[in-house]
């Protein structure tokens, strides 16, 4: 008996001790002192933020701060009076969702978001955002707060917290916050049943909740294969990161070098996510990505159990859209894609003092606006509330909310926040929608010849690619952000935190080696793309269906000599991703010792590097990748504000940013290879965490 007894013990440390997540290594970069007391001052506004600490130093300067009597601290005055007029006639209260998709609240939010950006110096921009803090519904304060500070120059290069830790709630499903909850009501777990068959484990001074992802309750068809991808909290983040970047609302003039290519980058950003979810849709025998009508019932139902201040809207399966209630949002619709297409066949666009050349490939930035209907495409003459978008509208539909009560009363959708939208299939399906109407223009450029793509003297001769094996492992995130604390917990700081454990998809290191002759010297641009191989039904597919379902996995300079040239990409130096982020309660660690995450403050809006690969199947799912060489020359103007482009003199996604002619893509200096992505492991996710404590058969390799 005493055998038994002491081999279940060692069977269940053994489990236990698998599943911690692996260490979490990242580069830091030394900053000044000062630097470093701005960044504590900026990451302290956003510990706990749905409350107030009286005795924190930002109530003791915030309570009393009087933006109007400061008036002379800003470099628009003009800006400070807007704000200062909406405030007076009340802001959105406390304790209530926000959403930027509201014209009342994107108005309130847009004007604290100026009295931010337009304050003189730091010590001016922070006791207005001391004010906020204190007196600001709180989801309008952070969403104000985080893109200011990525947008003003005197905190370029501070650290930002990524999203799900500022907003966890919008991150995690509710059952998790449940067991939190009570977690923390009963300081700690004393009914025995309740931690070992729901996952709540105490871990030194923190409590480990084990998450799994939403399944066939949230998602009533085959999607909820892949919510371990919609769902990935990094993946979610990536798209607050790119709205934070390139707000819809935003003034171009504000930020001059996002204006020339914003549309284009609006495009860019859009075609690269649906593609890589395409790839991923492929690897779990999901297919295509579903075509909808205005007209008819949608069939893509989704059910979340999400709660930020209230519960989400269920939408189900079949949902016929109240035609007689939504009439004028669906007139609006249809019109605004009709009207595109009239533009199209004119081949032209002339309104607002623009005169557009919709056969020109430089007008990508004005079809990109078109459909964003952000701030840049009336030009300089019309409206810029956003009140006719086809975005906002298209997502208050889709969403299956009731009406508003009023200006700030609604029942929040999954489509309603940036934190949440990726993981409603109707999501994707809406912005395919979109993009085919770029396809329509892009049908209309000039398809690229020999002369533009090939590169005369560079041939490669092959493409060599490890095996590509992808595997799911442990994530800790802290949640303590959205846990509520006594005031003597928050005076002295005595309490445990809370962190979600999730399995998430990554891939172990890979290496592609190219093998280049060339009988020239210089700077060549390489690029790595990865693509379908075939289609959902089993059929390979020629590069003219194809060339908008290719991502870009990489782009780089590199010399080239005469002779012989062999490069080696290490996966890990991809240009396009990023590190995991760093906890908030480790960057504080970082601060005393003059330090900061590197990823974080360079390039916190680049993709996360573990979704590199689609997950792939036990027995190997095909793919290929794409790599051209191409001259490289500088771009006219540098754009660096966000890592997720490349800047040379194409177009973004160069060759694939338009319809391709296979002949042609058959150059010397290109080279299809065809490549399997294995998965290793648990197929599923939900097999790791139910129950918590037993045994997987994973057997992926420790890196």
């Amino acid at each position: 008996m005493k055998t038994v007894v002491v081999l279940a013990c060692l069977a269940l440390a053994l489990a236990e001790a698998s599943m911690i997540p692996p260490k979490f290594v990242y580069k830091t970069k030394p900053v000044e002192a000062d630097f470093v007391t701005k960044q504590e001052k900026i990451l302290k506004l956003f510990v706990h933020p749905e409350q107030v600490d009286v005795e924190a130093d930002y109530y003791k300067i915030g309570k009393d701060y009087d933006i109007e009597a400061h008036v002379e601290d800003y470099t628009n005055k003009k800006a400070v009076e807007e704000f200062w007029g909406l405030w007076k006639t009340g802001f959105l209260p406390k304790n209530v969702p926000f959403s930027i998709f509201y014209e009342r609240q994107r108005e309130e939010a847009v004007a604290l978001f100026h009295v931010f950006y337009y304050a003189k110096d730091f010590e001016t921009f922070y006791k207005t955002a001391a004010f906020a803090r204190v007196y600001i519904n709180e989801g309008q304060f952070l969403y104000a707060y985080y893109i200011a500070l990525i947008h003003r120059a005197d905190t370029k290069g501070v650290v930002v917290p990524a999203p799900y830790e500022v907003y966890p709630e919008l991150f995690t499903n509710s059952n998790v916050w449940y067991k939190i909850f009570r977690t923390k009501m009963q300081n700690g777990v004393f009914t025995p049943d309740f931690g070992t068959e729901h996952g709540v484990v105490q871990e030194g001074d923190r409590w480990v909740v084990y998450s799994n992802y939403s399944d066939f309750l949230t998602y009533p068809n085959d999607e909820y294969k892949i919510s371990y991808f919609t769902e990935d909290i990094g993946l979610n983040a990536y798209y607050y990161y790119f709205h934070s970047y390139f707000p819809f609302w935003m003034d171009g003039d504000l930020y001059p070098g996002m204006k020339e290519r914003r549309g284009e980058v609006y495009y860019y950003f859009y075609q690269q996510l649906l593609a890589r979810y395409y790839l991923e849709r492929l690897s779990n025998g999901l297919g295509e990505i579903p075509d909808f009508s205005w007209w008819h019932p949608i069939r893509t139902g989704y059910s979340p159990y999400i709660n930020y201040f209230t519960s989400f809207v269920q939408r189900p399966s079949f949902y016929n859209i109240p035609y007689e209630k939504n009439y004028e949002e669906l007139q609006l619709l249809d019109t605004y894609e009709k009207t595109f297409i009239q533009y199209l066949e004119q081949g032209h666009f002339k309104a607002f003092n623009q005169d557009v050349d919709l056969r020109n490939s430089k007008s990508v930035n004005f079809v990109g606006n078109f459909w964003q209907a952000n701030a840049d495409w009336h030009g300089k003459v019309a409206r810029k509330d956003n009140h006719n978008s086809y975005e906002v509208t298209a997502r208050r539909i889709l969403g299956a909310a009731p009406e508003p009560v009023d200006k700030y009363t609604f029942v929040p959708t999954a489509l309603d926040f940036y934190q949440t939208s990726l993981r409603d299939p109707i999501f994707y399906q809406m912005y395919s929608k979109i993009l085919k109407y770029f396809i329509e223009y892009k049908k209309f450029l000039t398809p690229y010849t020999q002369d533009v793509l090939h590169y005369v003297g560079v041939k490669i001769n092959d493409v060599k690619v490890d095996k590509l094996v992808t595997f799911f492992d442990y994530y800790d995130f802290d949640v303590t952000n959205n846990v509520f604390f006594t005031k003597e917990e928050l005076k002295t700081k005595q309490f445990p935190y809370y962190v979600v454990r999730q399995p998430r998809i990554n891939h172990k290191p890979f290496t592609v080696t190219v093998d280049v002759k060339s009988d020239v010297e210089g700077d060549a641009v390489f690029k790595i793309f990865m693509g379908p191989k075939y289609d959902s039904k089993g059929y390979p597919i020629n590069i003219e269906d194809n060339w908008q379902n290719f991502v870009e996995l990489d782009w780089f300079v590199h010399k080239l000599t005469k002779g012989q040239n062999k490069v080696d990409r290490l996966s890990t130096d991809f240009f396009y991703y990023k590190e995991d982020s760093v906890p908030m309660r480790d960057i504080f660690k970082l601060l005393p010792e003059g330090k900061v995450p590197t990823d974080m403050s360079t390039e916190s809006g680049a993709f996360p590097k573990r979704l590199v690969l689609p997950k792939g199947t036990k027995g190997g799912f095909p793919y290929q990748f794409f790599v051209i060489v191409y001259p490289y020359t500088p771009a006219e103007k540098k754009f660096d504000a966000i890592k997720t482009f490349e800047w040379d003199s194409k177009p973004f996604g160069y060759p694939f940013d338009r319809p391709a002619h296979e002949v042609y893509f058959k150059q010397p200096n290109m080279f299809f290879e065809d490549v399997v992505v294995y998965h290793e492991g648990e197929e599923y996710t939900y097999k790791y965490n139910t129950p918590y404590y037993t045994v997987h058969h994973n057997e992926v390799t420790k890196h």
